[in-house]
């Protein structure tokens, strides 16, 4: 007698939203993401205000769609040596275009014939 080709499912479970077959006591669904049980929803305490990070302060008009909004500056925590500089391109997006509009000219259209008449 063989061995019972269903005891590769022991210590397995499926998940209940697409069924996808998994290690028991998996937390969350490695297909569909659904988390399977309260365990990533435990209490913690807050940390104290010390260690909170502030927050940075921003200004709207920063991520404005202004074409004569200013460039913010920006400061960065690492050496200035890692900052590497663009320069080329161009970033001139405008419509102007050098080549004069197309005009179109007025064709001739024939009469339709008629083939058969009744």
């Amino acid at each position: 007698m063989g061995q019972d080709p269903l005891d590769s499912l022991a210590g397995k479970e499926a998940c209940p939203v697409c069924a996808t077959i998994s290690e028991r006591g998996t937390t969350r669904c490695p297909e569909c993401g659904t988390f399977h049980s309260g365990a990533h929803l435990e209490e913690r305490e807050a940390p104290p205000p010390e260690a909170r990070i502030s927050a940075r302060e921003s200004n709207p008009s920063d991520y404005s769609l202004d074409p004569n909004a200013a460039i913010i500056d920006e400061d960065f925590d690492a050496d200035e040596a890692a900052v590497k500089r663009w320069s080329g391109g161009s970033t001139d997006f405008s419509f102007v275009d050098d080549d004069p509009p197309v005009v179109a000219e007025k064709q001739e259209v024939s009469d339709s014939e008629i083939i058969e008449d009744d």
